[in-house]
């Protein structure tokens, strides 16, 4: 298979460091044992609030500085993909942050709170109330619950873990973030032996990803579910799955480096704003790191 060369990987290098946020320095560098995960840490708790949540635009995408439970799950999936210490206070306070704002709606958390519309966004982070049970994102926040939480959240992660495998084995439509969200639950679920994965929801959950990706890479510059968004690695669960797709997924990757020398995002807020050029800015250096580490997982990355 065709691999990300040496000069690539130094062009990637040199804009990560000119014109990425720290965080994804510090997750670069890491990434090539450059760093370590304390400093990874250091720069995600930048973005912390006192009441144990994430705002402050860590997710790029939206500048509200108030906590939402979209940004705080961007930091249960951070904490989990680079290994991070999630037995500190900051991680206990993060638990303790959906506890004390869970809701009696559909899915426990709105994604983004009404004050988000008083900053700067994305349009797909307009305020909409939490009338129909969606897994994404409590599905993440429930997988780390099962892991860390105390009895309480453990018993709230198990409900809505319910909730999502019901969704799962149903043939009520559910979008490739619903999927990736569930997957995280799914490791979880394995990891904790519950009785809820069994042969029927293994089936479910293959049903769906086979019927949410994409496997036309002369589409993949639209906002398309790609294999390598389901496999992160040769471990997955589901690289059996996908495996005759990484190849060609990978080629395209690969071969589809802007000028700059990162990958661009094929989404944008559609308006030509400072926020908005440099939200583009920081999701290019996020997707630089995350498909260098899974090309890397999948031994895809000349030596540097």
């Amino acid at each position: 298979m065709e691999k990300l060369k040496k000069q690539q990987l130094m062009e990637m290098e040199k804009w990560i460091y000119e014109n990425a946020r720290p965080l994804e320095m510090a997750k670069w560098n890491l990434l090539w044992d450059k760093g370590s995960k304390d400093e990874v840490l250091k720069e995600m708790l930048k973005y912390q609030n006192a009441d144990g949540g994430f705002g402050n635009a860590f997710e790029s995408d939206m500048l509200l500085p108030k906590s939402s439970a979209i940004a705080s799950t961007e930091a249960i999936f951070t904490s989990f993909s680079f290994d991070l210490d999630v037995t500190d206070k900051w991680f206990l306070d993060l638990l303790d942050y959906f506890m004390k704002t869970k809701q009696n709606t559909p899915s426990y958390w709105e994604a983004v709170p009404k004050e988000v519309e008083d900053y700067p966004r994305a349009p797909w982070w307009n305020y909409s109330p939490d009338t129909e049970f969606s897994p994404n994102p409590c599905a993440v926040v429930a997988a780390a619950m099962l892991l860390y939480g105390n009895n309480e959240q453990k018993a709230l992660g198990n409900k809505i873990a319910e909730k999502c495998i019901s969704l799962l084995k149903s043939d009520k439509a559910i979008g490739d973030h619903d999927i990736y969200c569930i997957q995280k639950l799914f490791i979880v679920l394995k990891k904790t032996g519950s009785e809820l994965l069994n042969e029927e929801t293994y089936k479910a959950m293959n049903r769906r990803i086979l019927s949410n990706v994409c496997l036309k890479p002369e589409e993949y510059m639209n906002y398309v579910a790609q294999p390598l968004d389901f496999i992160d690695s040769p471990e997955s669960p589901w690289y059996s799955l996908l495996k005759e797709n990484v190849p060609m997924n990978a080629e395209f990757w690969i071969n589809n480096i802007s000028e700059e020398g990162v990958w661009v995002p094929n989404f944008s807020w559609g308006v030509d704003t400072p926020e908005s050029k440099n939200a583009t800015k920081n999701w290019k250096g996020y997707m630089a790191v995350k498909r260098v580490r899974i090309l890397k997982a999948f031994g895809l990355t000349e030596k540097f």
